[in-house]
């Protein structure tokens, strides 16, 4: 029986990846599918094994934990990171690169197989364990969010429905190569297409598990068509009638669906 939850050990401490091994192959829906002594070597296990979660150390010879997340989420998006570390301190800055859950070392076996299996299911997981000043240093880093800032709000489950709320001007063939780059790129779907080519669009992809928003705003941020990205419009008020045609579609309730306010550049073919 295939097992949900595939599981790549990246710490320089052969007994930390032994240690944890044996505890997680106790589990029903775990399997680790592989081990990594250093960044660089978990860099090539995961385009080769494919885990969705990948359990680190922060300190390691080479490429540490925080710079490879950031590869990770530039590369291989629907990876989630769980940090599993002697340090408190890197919080935020893990955070900021795409870490999805924050554990200390000392943590006990329920509460890693927990926040693992919560990882999975599209939750944010930070350890009870995280003394007072790194948990300032994050709340002052993240609570303070600009305008189309590109970080995710850490208090709810992550989407695996993204709705991208396009204004015009945009011409149909402009559109339809934004929609096949984006999901190439997400390895996504298209689930419904909402609007008119004089007014709002309202594009919603399905994501194949859900992915922190920070992943799918930095992502689409980078891509050459786009001029301006946001959770709220950032061209005037969205269009209401656009948002009654699309509640009128019938959707699981059980999936979560984000929206985001996305510009394209006039003109732009993309690519």
């Amino acid at each position: 029986m295939e097992k949900d939850i595939r599981i790549l050990l990246v710490d320089d401490h052969q007994v930390v990846r032994e240690g944890l091994q044996h505890m997680l192959k106790q589990e029903e829906d775990m399997e680790v599918v592989g081990q990594s002594a250093d960044g660089l070597e978990a860099l090539s296990q995961v385009e080769r094994l494919s885990p969705n979660i990948v359990l680190m150390d922060i300190k390691m010879p080479g490429v540490d934990g925080i710079e490879l997340t950031r590869q990770l989420r530039e590369n291989q998006p629907f990876c989630n990171v769980i940090m599993l570390t002697l340090y408190d301190e890197y919080l935020a800055e893990a955070i900021e690169a795409g870490v999805v859950g924050y554990l200390l070392k000392d943590a006990k076996r329920a509460e890693i197989t927990q926040a693992i299996r919560q990882v999975h299911h599209g939750e944010v997981v930070i350890s009870e364990s995280i003394t007072a000043q790194p948990r300032i240093e994050y709340e002052e880093r993240f609570g303070k969010k600009a305008k189309g800032s590109l970080l995710q709000e850490h208090n709810g489950p992550m989407p695996d429905e993204v709705q991208m709320v396009i204004p015009p001007p945009v011409d149909a063939n402009q559109l339809i190569r934004f929609v096949s780059r984006v999901e190439e790129m997400f390895q996504s779907r298209l689930l419904q297409m909402v609007g008119s080519w004089k007014g709002d669009t309202a594009i919603t992809i399905a994501l194949p598990k859900p992915t922190p928003l920070a992943n799918i705003l930095n992502k689409l941020g980078e891509m050459s068509e786009v001029g301006t990205i946001g959770e709220k419009p950032l061209t005037g008020e969205a269009d209401p009638s656009l948002f009654k045609k699309v509640a009128a579609i019938p959707r699981p309730k059980t999936r979560v669906r984000k929206t985001i306010f996305v510009t394209l550049k006039n003109g732009e073919a993309g690519g």
